[in-house]
């Protein structure tokens, strides 16, 4: 497919989707965004998704973290809960205790990454980064620009390249097997997705069974009462302290994708309806009349009727009324997932929905250059500025959204099955991704830290040299709300890297580039 044709077709009459309160008048001013032509987008324009550079940060960074944190094999009742749900041979037990997160753009640790503990939510992000390697590696060898290895050499060296970054990937993964069994956090989707990965690029079995587990653990969060999955147990700010899970039930988006793909493999029918009411509770509670979302319900679990709202509000966005990028990134991510489980129009309508407001918003947008990387909240009217001295962005949401844009356009593809859609080949939402990576590339994309990858020539090793800037790119918001614990802004963030990875990893397999 020729990245550069972009030209706009016509886009026929939907029929109206009554999605949490959507009017006719919705619809039409929706139809109407769809007909606007789009900038074109040449595939020059985003060689950067597959460069040296991007390999050789999240390697390097890998490598400095092992080599900081070795144990033995004496190690191994450090990882109970491993044991007790994998029978995988671990040839090196990790020690790691933190994972990477954000890399400050100021301050003593400029250019390096602050990390959380391996408990926090994000853990799995990095992990999961070296997986899309691992993926290029096997299945897209010619756009991953590993160093060279002489053919009289190849016999003679310890490990393959190969070898070394699997093991990479086994080690930053081997820790997360334990979170399986946590019932005490929603996120475990996010945090056991390399193990997904692992299974999928390699066959474990016991990464699979790690991942089921998983789901089974995030469903005893489930409450019929309200219809959902209890999202956090607590939220806290400086204007409120919500602690009482009695009286309070907190729900967000992202909570479906990991239910879905265990009830997938192993026939589950009750998994499959605990992710598809959440996703319904989700589609009435956190979706505005005009598509924009707000980021946490709190539903009243002793109402008579299912998913009664007591008040919403937005956590790490600018206000509760405001719509925070991605917030609204994640939404069209996870209801693009869950129409590709369940195939409901519902799904599929919202998605498209929530999927116009972001474009929308973004045709709209007030910055100087690079409209397509998002503003961090889209009703920010600030002027607070980033390192640039342009308005405040947040590049984490353009890459959740681009991917979730990539997976609509695949589930409009085949649509021709006379479905409610099956005039709409998605090509629209293929343009807006493709926009959105090439202004994260232009705007958010490091270039004073050029990463390369180096052969040792004794061993075969891959190296990298030290850099000054451990992230892929700049310029993400992971929290900015002005009444929130810690806020942190303008800085480099490791699941902004990891959707820029994936993105390039999804056109790969669509055979786009």
């Amino acid at each position: 497919m020729d990245l550069g044709n972009n030209e706009a077709k016509p886009v026929p009459q939907l029929s109206v989707l009554q999605v949490n309160g959507a009017r006719p008048a919705d619809t039409k001013h929706m139809m109407a965004t769809m007909e606007d032509s789009l900038p074109p987008v040449e595939a020059t324009e985003l060689l950067d998704l597959y460069s040296e550079n991007v390999i050789a940060k999240i390697w390097r960074v890998a490598e400095s973290y092992i080599d900081n944190h070795v144990c033995d094999i004496s190690h191994v009742h450090d990882f109970p809960l491993i044991r007790q749900i994998s029978d995988h041979e671990f040839s090196i037990q990790p020690s790691l205790e933190t994972y990477p997160e954000y890399v400050p753009e100021s301050g003593p640790l400029t250019g390096r990454y602050e990390s959380k503990p391996v408990k926090f939510w994000t853990c799995g992000f990095f992990p999961a980064s070296l997986y899309c390697i691992l993926e290029r590696c096997t299945k897209f060898p010619r756009h991953s620009p590993l160093p060279l290895i002489q053919s009289d050499r190849i016999s003679t060296l310890g490990s393959s390249q190969y070898a070394q970054l699997q093991a990479l990937c086994r080690s930053w993964s081997a820790p997360l097997h334990a979170h399986a069994l946590r019932t005490n956090t929603h996120d475990l989707g996010f945090m056991l997705h390399p193990l997904r990965m692992d299974w999928e690029l390699t066959g474990d079995t016991s990464s699979l069974r790690a991942y089921i587990t998983g789901a089974e653990s995030l469903a005893t969060r489930f409450d019929e009462r309200v219809g959902a999955i209890r999202s956090w147990d607590q939220a806290m700010s400086h204007i409120y302290d919500i602690r009482d899970k009695k009286n309070n039930f907190l729900i967000i988006v992202d909570n479906m994708d990991l239910i879905f793909y265990a009830a997938h493999i192993t026939k589950n029918a009750t998994l499959s309806a605990i992710a598809t009411q959440h996703a319904r509770t989700v589609l009435k509670t956190l979706i505005r009349p005009d598509a924009s979302t707000w980021h946490v319900a709190n539903l009243d679990q002793h109402a008579p009727q299912q998913g009664t709202v007591k008040n919403n509000m937005t956590h790490q966005g600018l206000a509760d009324d405001s719509t925070w990028a991605r917030g609204q990134a994640w939404a069209i991510l996870g209801f693009a997932q869950t129409y590709k489980w369940t195939g409901d129009a519902d799904f599929l309508g919202a998605c498209m929905r929530l999927t116009e407001h972001f474009i929308s918003r973004l045709q709209a947008s007030p910055v100087k250059m690079c409209p397509w990387v998002p503003l961090w909240d889209f009703d920010d009217t600030s002027g607070e500025l980033d390192s640039y001295g342009d308005r405040l962005r947040d590049a984490s949401a353009g890459m959740v959204a681009a991917n979730g844009m990539l997976l609509l356009h695949q589930v409009l593809q085949v649509q021709g099955d006379g479905g409610e859609f099956a005039e709409h080949d998605g090509r629209r939402y293929l343009d807006v991704a493709l926009n959105i990576a090439r202004d994260t590339i232009q705007y958010a994309l490091d270039k004073e830290d050029q990463a390369r990858l180096q052969v040792d020539a004794e061993t075969g090793k891959v190296r990298v040299p030290p850099g000054s800037w451990d992230a892929i790119l700049r310029h993400s918001t992971a929290n900015n709300n002005p009444n929130a614990m810690t806020r942190y802004k303008d800085h480099g963030l490791v699941y902004a890297d990891y959707y820029f990875l994936e993105f390039g990893n999804k056109l790969l397999r669509m055979g786009l580039v």
